[in-house]
């Protein structure tokens, strides 16, 4: 197997210069939020590429190159097809629901259930999601670390910080979730999408490089020879479009969950309604569903050269459940120079970091405007001060990433990162989505229909679990009832906890749902909500034509110029002590990141030449 390079302390500064850039980012944004409004959706003014960017990246995590290398490994044409199923989501998007969150003129992703249905929808949806929802953070920066610590070399060293002790794992926690939290505390869905876009530079020189290099390698030398031998020396059956271990009813149930996460989910919905026009949400749902095919190919194309190179994973990762979910970064140990397995380890926690943040400033959001804001207006009988929101959502933020650092340093009592990342998602998703998936398409179903049809298909996945719990024979336990798993035929068809979960909340939430329309009654206050909500549906969402975009969007293209400027710089340099092993890789990522920033740069000013739009005024020229 080819020697692996690990990474040394010119890797350790790059990591480190990323996490101090990004908080760099967070607080030169916070002057950016005057108001709820511009910390929870920008104020309505994020520019289209930048949203479009930021829903695209905020849907990868580590999982996308720890899971998904692992799935790849072992199935490559099942990879390839099920990292493709995103782009026929994102054109239901840009037929439908994009322009439909738009309409709706909302605020928070949760506030569409007060207009949908009533204020009790709003608060159970919350009691509902935001707990599972931390709980999913907490995973998130587990399984980020768990590979950040190893790939560093820390893992099993001992530091004394004075007022505890850490191994380095717990370390590597402790400071990634600080950095998180005090970035989104600061900066808001601003911070968040600036330095998505960044995120997506850094994924895309890694994976630029890594693509020709992994094939080389595999070709000794020759990117062709190499092509030719994944063809010829590939396992038997490896480009066969199945996955092993998973049933037959696995695809459909993907792809369902698929369509409500690309759709309904509620970050999904943020960056829909946080751009001025709805004919823009039609631009980014394109521009995602082209990026959803192509860049996804990028990361699985190399990662398919390593059963070859590496026919033995667990001899190298004997510590992991399953070694080969390490494939990618073991390429990356192969093929990369010091400084750009830097930033490699800087991509995987970028790419983790957009998800988290997404979901830190969506649950902030719902906290304060749909919870804290309501009982506040009833208690004092009018709405607290835009200043003590805005001090409210932050300090939900910082809440609710203190408690999803506890979570990561518990995770391992709930069962391990990624199983009981994708069982919790099996528990909730399609449940929680299905009324918001219908009740955006159809709004004959009265104020309850919601609370019903969820509950309703809550009990039904539960008592899923109680029979999951029954079969492996297991005490009925409140984590048996979560996490058990289950293996049935049900008219031929094999069928696991996983597919369990989804029929049965996709059909029991569904029946609830629609039957409910037979008790529809429009009175009160539900009977204007209702119809104002319908009202705005059918209104067009469109801004004037040629209009200049907000202060703030110019200058966060312009920071973004000069980020990606600066990085490349940074990679240009590294090139020189790392000349004597590759690095003159270093230098052409940096050249191609340089150019970027300054293609960036350029277009900002002609945009403000044509439209003569000043980005340091204060008042909004959209």
């Amino acid at each position: 197997m080819p020697e692996l390079n690990y990474l040394n302390s010119l890797d350790y500064a790059v990591l480190g210069a990323y996490m101090l850039l990004i908080l760099g980012v967070g607080f030169y944004v916070y002057r950016f939020n005057r108001k709820t409004t511009d910390y929870f959706k920008g104020g309505g003014r994020v520019p289209w590429k930048l949203s479009a960017v930021s829903l695209f990246i905020s849907g990868f995590s580590a999982f996308m190159f720890v899971g998904a290398s692992g799935i790849t490994y072992g199935n490559g044409g099942g990879a390839l097809l099920l990292f493709s199923f995103a782009l026929p989501a994102y054109l239901l998007g840009f037929l439908i629901f994009g322009p439909l969150w738009r309409r709706t003129r909302i605020d928070t992703p949760l506030q569409f259930l007060t207009r949908r249905f009533s204020q009790g929808t709003t608060y159970f949806y919350t009691l509902l999601a935001v707990i599972p929802n931390t709980l999913v953070l907490g995973i998130m920066i587990y399984t980020l670390c768990i590979f950040i610590s190893s790939a560093l070399g820390i893992s099993e060293k001992t530091f004394e910080l004075g007022f505890a002790t850490f191994d380095g794992f717990e370390l590597m926690l402790l400071i990634t979730g600080i950095v998180l939290v005090v970035y989104t505390t600061l900066g808001g869905l601003w911070a968040v999408m600036i330095t998505d876009a960044i995120q997506l530079l850094i994924v895309l020189l890694v994976t630029l490089v890594m693509t020709p290099l992994a094939f080389s390698l595999l070709g000794e030398g020759s990117i062709s020879d190499g092509i030719q031998r994944l063809v010829n020396d590939a396992p038997a059956g490896y480009f066969d479009v199945k996955l092993d271990d998973k049933p037959a009813l696995f695809w459909p149930t993907w792809f369902v969950y698929i369509i409500f996460g690309y759709n309904v989910n509620w970050h999904i919905a943020q960056r829909y309604y946080s751009v001025s026009d709805e004919r823009d949400t039609k631009k980014m749902a394109l521009w995602c569903g082209g990026l959803s095919l192509a860049l996804p190919m990028l990361w699985i194309l190399p990662v398919m050269t390593t059963p070859i190179l590496f026919p033995n994973m667990e001899e190298l990762w004997p510590s992991l459940a399953k070694p080969s979910e390490a494939s990618y970064v073991t390429l990356a140990l192969a093929v990369l120079p010091h400084g750009m397995l830097g930033l490699l380890a800087a991509a995987i926690f970028a790419a983790t970091m957009s998800s988290t943040d997404t979901i830190f400033n969506w649950l902030a959001a719902v906290l304060t405007k749909d919870v804290y804001v309501p009982l506040a207006s009833r208690i004092k009988g009018h709405a607290p001060a835009e200043s003590t929101q805005l001090i409210v959502g932050k300090a939900c933020v910082a809440l609710l990433g203190i408690f999803a650092i506890w979570v990561a340093f518990n995770v391992k009592r709930f069962g391990g990162a990624f199983d009981v990342y994708m069982r919790a998602e099996s528990l909730y998703k399609i449940t929680l989505f299905v009324p918001v998936f219908i009740g955006l398409l159809f709004t004959r179903t009265p104020w309850w229909s919601a609370i019903a049809s969820v509950a309703a298909g809550v009990t039904g996945v539960l008592g899923v679990g109680v029979f999951a719990s029954l079969q492996s024979e297991l005490p009925l336990g409140f984590m048996n009832i979560l996490f058990a798993d289950a293996n049935v035929t049900w008219f031929g068809f094999e069928l696991t906890r996983y597919e369990l979960n989804a029929i049965i909340g996709l059909f029991v939430t569904t029946a609830v749902f629609t039957g409910s329309t037979f008790f529809n009654k429009r009175e009160g206050a539900f009977k204007n909500r209702i119809q104002s909500l319908e009202k705005d549906l059918k209104t067009p969402a469109f801004s004037e034509r040629n209009t200049a975009l907000a202060p703030e969007g110019l200058k966060a293209y312009r920071m973004m110029g000069w980020l990606a400027i600066g990085l490349g710089g940074g990679l240009i340099i590294l090139a020189i002590p790392t000349a004597a092993e590759n690095g003159l890789l270093n230098g052409l990522a940096g050249v191609l990141a340089v150019a970027i920033g300054a293609l960036i740069l350029k277009a900002v000013t002609r945009y403000q030449n044509k439209f003569h739009a000043n980005p340091n005024a204060n008042e909004n020229q959209s």
